[in-house]
């Protein structure tokens, strides 16, 4: 039994630390109004532009980058990076709103490494 509770415990804690690490992220995904996609927005943050191209070719291709936008193809995916904090996330194929959180979230983790987020 005491082995049971230990589980139990770890299993809350576990729950805990993930609700937690979505409360506090600083970015939201919600749906393109315009189009098919997505769009992630940071919060009271940007976007360096020469650091994303660095960051987003480690995960996918960068198809073009201006002063402005940065686009690239990762996982099948066409992603717009706007240096005002945006990103543009649109597919051939229908998008779900959690495998766009995962895709944000791999994106955003390779753009903290390279210091692409401001």
């Amino acid at each position: 039994m005491k082995g049971g509770k230990r589980n139990e415990a770890q299993i809350g804690m576990k729950a805990a630390s993930r609700s937690s690490v979505k409360e506090e992220a600083y970015f939201v995904v919600e749906p393109c109004t315009t189009s098919a996609g997505f769009e992630i927005k940071l919060k009271d943050k940007r976007f360096d532009i020469k650091k994303c191209e660095q960051a987003l070719a480690t995960i996918g291709d960068v198809v073009g980058s201006t002063s402005v936008v940065l686009v690239a193809k990762i996982e099948g995916h066409s992603v717009s990076v706007y240096g005002s904090g945006r990103m543009m996330v649109k597919s051939e194929k229908r998008l779900r709103e959690k495998e766009v959180h995962e895709l944000a979230e791999k994106m955003m983790a390779a753009l903290e490494k390279f210091g692409g987020v401001i």
